[in-house]
């Protein structure tokens, strides 16, 4: 019982720690991107200068085409109420994949530290992890590292992964035949940053949530010098066409010592630690 109460109260300790600096953070964190009621977004990449469209329902996220439209497009997009902050763990679930529309395969992805970036703070840079389109391998999941301000291509990949273990499933026909086919949507990411590490794991239909330290769902890369600081979590769509839509639910963050698994690591006492010295070191 001793323990339970100890864990508990190391919780509470760090919810309040982190929503004093959430409170404190609030009237500077930057306000960028287009607005579009509760949503915002950023344009990654776009060869006409267009961008999406966004609707919000409820959990619901649903992004459209310009008209006529520019499959170059890809944006990053997040919640107004989102806090801004360095080691995240953010979550959604995509509800369309690849190839779940006819035409050209649609690029669902997940975003982390979308930042303003620039001497104007008018460009963006963010992290994401996204299905890949390439020649429609889909079950394949690209990380990459992006900078609007770049001379050159505005992205850089970081990390690839081969999920056809968990994305693809196999039948074979009455005359022997195997087939291959993309397990539908739902599909189910969390993300989480802690300095320069980036880890994800995948889900998908009724499957239960796997635990961050299962090697089969997980998978983690090395983010380059200059990708650790404080942003927005959320979204990322990219290679709408005409007729297209990408739909999300479920977009939630919170900072990274807020997650349970999380409490007890050198990493979330460090900062207990930390906060509680200069606390106590503070004039009454």
């Amino acid at each position: 019982m001793g323990i339970v109460h100890r864990r508990q109260r190391r919780l509470g300790l760090i919810g309040v720690i982190v929503a004093v600096g959430l409170v404190a953070s609030a009237c500077t964190s930057p306000v960028f991107g287009t607005a579009a009621g509760p949503i915002r977004h950023g344009t990654l990449y776009s060869d006409s200068g267009d961008q999406y469209s966004y609707t919000a329902d409820g959990s619901k996220v649903t992004a459209t085409p310009p008209s006529p439209s520019d499959p170059s497009i890809r944006e990053a997009f997040w919640r107004t109420d989102t806090p801004y902050y360095g080691d995240q763990q953010a979550c959604i679930t995509w509800m369309t994949n690849a190839i779940s529309q006819p035409g050209e395969p649609v690029q669902p992805g997940l975003a982390m530290r979308i930042a303003p970036t620039g001497t104007d703070d008018k460009g963006i840079k963010a992290i994401t992890v996204t299905e890949n389109v390439m020649y429609n391998a889909v079950w394949v999941f690209n990380v990459h590292v992006w900078d609007t301000t770049r001379s050159g291509s505005p992205f850089d990949l970081v990390g690839q992964f081969d999920l056809s273990n968990l994305l693809v499933t196999s039948s074979v026909d009455q005359n022997g035949d195997t087939h291959l086919s993309l397990v539908p949507p739902p599909w189910y990411v969390c993300a989480r940053t802690q300095g320069n590490q980036f880890t994800f794991k995948v889900w998908t239909g009724s499957n239960p949530e796997p635990a961050w330290d299962d090697p089969t769902h997980v998978f983690t890369t090395t983010l380059p010098d200059g990708w650790d600081y404080p942003g927005y979590s959320g979204g990322y769509v990219g290679h709408l066409h005409q007729g297209q839509s990408a739909t999300f639910t479920d977009v939630s963050t919170m900072p990274l010592c807020l997650a349970s698994d999380m409490v007890d690591t050198p990493h979330c006492q460090d900062l207990l630690d930390t906060t509680t010295t200069t606390a106590a070191a503070r004039p009454g």
